[in-house]
């Protein structure tokens, strides 16, 4: 997956390299002491003004406006940093304004440009053409750019709450899981402690009692469970099943074979008797990261190895997709699915491109 560039921080960069080729043209363009004093400070304020341009565009904007203004008549500032400093600040005061900031800063740039017009009126000068040209260019700008801009903050907002709906979602699915497989657990010694108690001979009364209690409380535990996953699983009536594991794992890649996924299994170390919710998970993990390069690898040979290790369970599902196609976003809904899972035994994951084309996913769950 490619990797983003941080606009803020290029604009940071760019500050710092106007910045830099202002003191070059000041030590080198012959000036007086005070005229490049005063060049330093107002080019300084103009070129610097980029590195926080996104943050507060209506005051980058009308500042920048300010200082030229100021200074113009006074000290001709060197052309070229600060001017693409003041295209800068004149672009964030478009885009990145609210309409009434825009419409004030749009006003503030028109009547700082003309003042000195409307005292000695010269109709010839072309500071009335430019800055006529210059507010149609800013509103054509903020027409088009400005719209395309609001549109992706809305998309990013979507997006991102599609994704905190995904991790709710599938909290719920892990907690209706786990319901299951605890309340398997729970019921079992449930069982056993009535049927102990049952069989005790007399003389043995506070034991009897004791395994009484575990009765009590255990069902007042399932009781109680099913209450709260009741609430979570909401209108799916998915009801108890006997969940999946690792043993599982052949049947499910025979599945995803039959679907057109090139798929191989390979199961490392000594197997053994997992608990039941990392057993679960481990199969999770897997059918989801199957399902995910079902999706986007396309023909690519998919790879699943698990590890049984002497503390911890390993699990990396990688494939070979073409290192020349253009890689589509995984970091879906399946993964979240994966963080919430590892994330819940305290292991650790790793996905990305791999190096040699494809996708990899490792995941780490600890077994104590």
């Amino acid at each position: 997956m490619r990797a983003r560039v941080d606009p803020v921080r290029v604009d940071r960069l760019l500050a710092a390299v106007l910045f830099l080729a202002l003191v070059v043209q000041a030590a080198i363009i012959p000036m007086g002491t005070v005229d490049r004093v005063v060049t330093l400070l107002a080019g300084g304020a103009v070129t610097a003004s980029v590195a926080v341009r996104r943050r507060f565009p209506a005051v980058v904007g009308v500042g920048v406006q300010t200082v030229l203004v100021l200074t113009g008549p006074f000290v001709s500032l060197p052309v070229g940093p600060v001017a693409i400093g003041w295209f800068c600040a004149l672009y964030a005061l478009t885009v990145w304004t609210s309409r009434r900031w825009f419409i004030a800063g749009v006003a503030f740039f028109v009547a700082s440009n003309l003042a000195p017009q409307l005292v000695t009126p010269d109709l010839d000068n072309p500071v009335w053409a430019f800055t006529a040209g210059a507010v149609v260019v800013m509103v054509l700008v903020r027409r088009v750019v400005g719209d395309r801009d609001r549109r992706l903050v809305l998309a990013e907002r979507e997006r991102v709450l599609v994704q905190r709906e995904a991790v709710v979602s599938e909290r719920a699915r892990i907690a209706r899981e786990l319901h299951d497989v605890i309340a398997h657990h729970v019921s079992m010694m449930v069982v056993q402690a009535g049927a102990e108690r049952r069989v005790l001979p007399a003389g043995n009364e506070s034991t009897r009692e004791v395994l009484g209690t575990i009765e009590r409380v255990g069902r007042g535990a399932l009781t109680e469970m099913r209450r709260l996953v009741g609430m979570l699983r909401g209108d799916d009536d998915d009801g108890l099943a006997p969940q999946p594991g690792i043993a599982d794992l052949a049947t499910l890649v025979g599945q995803m074979r039959a679907a057109g996924l090139d798929a191989q299994l390979q199961i490392e170390g000594e197997r053994r008797d997992l608990p039941a919710g990392i057993d679960l998970s481990a199969y999770r993990i897997v059918q989801e990261g199957l399902t995910n390069a079902l999706k986007h690898a396309g023909h690519a040979r998919t790879t699943v190895r698990v590890r049984f290790g002497v503390d911890s369970l390993e699990i990396e599902i990688v494939d070979d997709g073409d290192p020349g196609a253009v890689e589509v976003d995984r970091g879906g809904h399946g993964l979240v699915g994966m963080r919430e899972r590892v994330a819940l035994y305290g292991g650790t994951l790793a996905a990305g491109r791999r190096p040699a084309g494809g996708f990899g996913v490792r995941v780490l769950l600890p077994i104590r």
